[in-house]
């Protein structure tokens, strides 16, 4: 499963790169609003500081005004996939642009219906907001099994990244659902990587018994 962070905090990138973990950075306007940066800055910070793919969202309504944004949004850096949320308007934009070869996440997903447009449309990610669609409704792992099986049955290339997630519940929910990504807040990235307390429990139990092993000509 490929893992994301969705942030635009330069340092929380920098200490996921470093763990060797992260596959991409999500961004969407209210994020981009909060860095206080204008989003073509901000795009070019996360680009240079990080070698993987980047995502931006477009801010219209209609899929014209999505398609310029988009193009220009793609003219930034191929690294670049843009986000299209799933109107009607938003498939006609996904579409074009996919013809295009220009990658396309389509976002806001919150019914089965949504994914299987979206697939057909070309989108390269589909993102359902799975804590939204789970807290919403008691069968949303059911709707969320039904995107998988849908893409799986008709053989779609399309890739799902589970977005919106609020809980390690649910991120082992989508492991189980067999989701091809996730991206996740810096709060939920942190405690999700949290070290086992019994993994550390081991640690100390390795160190202590090795102050007991023989003399040795190791630097440790």
């Amino acid at each position: 499963m490929e893992i994301w962070l969705d942030t635009s905090n330069l340092s929380s990138v920098q200490k996921a790169q470093e763990l060797g973990v992260l596959h991409g950075i999500t961004t969407n306007p209210s994020i981009a609003a909060q860095s206080g940066m204008a989003l073509d800055d901000l795009l070019q910070m996360l680009l240079k500081a990080f070698n993987g793919p980047v995502t931006a969202q477009v801010v219209a309504k209609q899929a014209e005004e999505m398609i310029k944004q988009g193009e220009a949004l793609a003219k930034l850096s191929k690294r670049n996939i843009v986000k299209i949320p799933v109107t009607r308007e938003g498939l006609r934009a996904i579409y074009h642009l996919s013809q295009q070869k220009i990658p396309v996440m389509a976002t806001a997903v919150f019914d089965p219906k949504q994914s299987l447009f979206a697939a057909r449309a070309g989108a390269e990610y589909i993102a359902p907001y799975v804590s939204h669609i789970c807290e919403a409704d008691q069968d949303g792992i059911d709707q969320l099994r039904t995107m998988v099986q849908m893409r799986d049955r008709y053989r779609y290339p399309s890739k799902f990244i589970a977005a919106s997630v609020h809980s390690t519940e649910h991120i082992r929910e989508c492991c189980s659902l067999g989701f091809d990504a996730i991206t996740l807040s810096e709060k939920l990235f942190d405690e999700y990587l949290e070290d086992h307390p019994m993994t550390i429990k081991t640690v100390e139990r390795f160190c202590k018994d090795w102050k007991t092993a023989a003399a040795r000509k190791t630097p440790f």
